[in-house]
């Protein structure tokens, strides 16, 4: 960064809310992959399998938005940044998509 432009806070929530998205989306992308392959064998585990983690994956899509909405808000205000929500549920989404290759390796 040269000297002569000022520190923008606000990129650093920028920067971190691309890389949440990134990894939601890549969840979302493996798990439409493994939920093809789990069609291959059964149908009635691949549709249980996406009602269970496609759904979750777009609250964990919603919960991004509000935090980054949030810390956006808080920014401006000089208030604390909001807590971990997110991290927990993008671990519960990581677990969700690890069940879901494990059902996989079960019905292959």
């Amino acid at each position: 960064m040269s000297g002569n432009q000022p520190w923008d806070p606000g990129l650093q929530i920028e920067r971190t809310t691309l890389a949440w998205l990134r990894t939601v989306l890549a969840f979302m992308a493996s798990l439409l992959v493994l939920l093809k392959l789990i069609s291959h064998h059964s149908t009635v585990a691949a549709v249980v399998c996406a009602l269970v983690t496609l759904p979750f994956s777009g609250v964990v899509a919603w919960l991004l938005w509000r935090r980054h909405r949030r810390s956006e808000r808080r920014l401006r205000a000089r208030t604390p940044l909001p807590g971990g929500v997110l991290p927990a549920a993008t671990a519960a989404l990581a677990m969700l998509a690890g069940a879901t290759g494990a059902v996989y390796v079960l019905f292959a």
